[in-house]
């Protein structure tokens, strides 16, 4: 599994690579500022329902208390825009996937033959799938993740393994579909690979280049498995 991260590694200065990274990093860029608004949205409705159940009328204490849950929740929309940025690359790359594969598997001995590009359609479908889960998922454990801030690395960890398994997933239905053999990786295995790519981005710099490299990375596991 390192081993397939090290060829990932080796190849970033392919051009087959270089485009989808570029692509996906900008259609992510333009989708962010939607993905925060949405989220802070959200967070303020749920800040309104918690100060009308707690507090009934206005006071001074309940306008201080609303403003810092305000900005509070800013720096954590922020936040979790950040850690999610990597995850909504990888839906855009369901587009850009041709490349990547047929770059990794020009790099195997013999070459592998490939199955056809899946449809625009199917693409479509597959990242909006995969951006319905994460939203899903993340909001059903971001009271964990909180809570994991007050008690470290619970947060981390809990993030970590929801995003791991989701990614695990996609690249699996991303890239097992163009081999002839359609291979299928145990859901441990699988999960495990997830979550180094879900790792890594959470490092600056490098989660920029993390949807491409997990992607040849898991291309080139799969087919060292065929």
């Amino acid at each position: 599994m390192l081993g397939s991260y090290g060829k990932a590694f080796g190849q970033l200065g392919d051009s087959r690579l270089i485009l989808p990274l570029l692509y996906t990093f900008g259609l992510a860029l333009l989708t962010a500022p939607i993905a925060f608004s949405l989220c802070y949205i959200g967070f303020d409705w749920l800040t309104d329902a918690f100060l009308a159940w707690l507090w009934d009328g206005d006071s001074w204490w309940k306008t201080t208390i609303e403003w810092v849950l305000r900005i509070l929740g800013f720096f954590i929309v922020l936040v979790i825009l950040f850690f999610a940025f990597g995850s909504i690359q990888t839906a855009y790359l369901c587009f850009f996937m041709d490349g990547v594969i047929e770059a990794a598997c020009d790099r195997q001995d013999p070459p592998i033959e490939l199955n056809p590009p899946p449809s625009f359609e199917r693409s479509c479908w597959s990242a909006i799938r995969f951006l319905a889960l994460l939203i899903l998922v993340n909001a059903l454990v971001l009271p964990l993740v909180l809570i994991g801030w007050i008690l470290p690395p619970l947060g981390i960890i809990v993030q970590l393994l929801a995003n791991g398994y989701l990614l695990g997933w996609e690249l699996e239905d991303l890239v097992s579909t163009r081999f002839q053999s359609r291979p299928r990786i145990p859901i441990l295995k699988r999960s495990l690979f997830g979550t180094i790519a879900a790792s890594l981005f959470l490092i600056p710099f490098l989660n920029l280049l993390a949807p491409v490299l997990s992607a040849t990375a898991f291309t080139h596991y799969v087919a060292s498995k065929t």
